[in-house]
């Protein structure tokens, strides 16, 4: 009986659209080429995640939550559902399975676990001008999961940069 073979963990890179009305996010792998690309709403409450012309997931944020709550759907199933806790980590389930982003300190780290298996470990680069984030993806099967909730990440963090110096 052969063993399955174990996914090698590869870099992916998120950017942020510094001047856009609409959030947008660049996904890539290697090169210039965008794999994904990801355009929100005006109001920060849905984001199409797509694959050259195809839209593979759509993210919603819940309005007037008191912790925040996500939701991802592909082909307009839900597949994913994610809340904010009392402290700063995320949990919910993604497939029917256990999900948890854990949020570092400073907000700027954060590392995704899929039925306690890292998924992916999500690093925010320095960049004076806009967000731009390291992606270690560890389970290819789930990258486009992956993709849309490494934009919960990023409001994670500038949910925490606007507190901290706001002061």
């Amino acid at each position: 009986m052969e063993k399955p073979k174990k996914n090698k963990p590869y870099m992916m890179y998120l950017k942020q659209s510094l001047f856009a009305v609409k959030p947008q996010y660049q996904v890539y792998r290697d090169g210039m080429n965008a794999v994904y690309t990801i355009e929100g709403d005006v109001t920060r409450h849905r984001f199409s995640v797509c694959q050259g012309e195809n839209e593979v997931l759509v993210l919603h944020k819940k309005i007037a939550k008191l912790f925040a709550e996500y939701t991802i759907e592909k082909e307009g199933q839900e597949i994913a559902h994610i809340k904010k806790g009392l402290f700063r980590s995320l949990s919910g389930n993604v497939y029917g399975k256990s999900l948890e982003i854990r949020v570092a300190y400073e907000s700027y780290n954060f590392d995704i676990l899929v039925d306690g298996h890292k998924l992916c470990r999500i690093e925010q680069e320095n960049a004076s001008f806009r967000d731009r984030y390291e992606m270690m993806i560890f389970d290819s099967t789930l990258e486009e999961v992956a993709v849309a909730l490494a934009v919960i990440c990023d409001h994670v963090s500038d949910k925490a940069d606007s507190t901290r110096y706001s002061d």
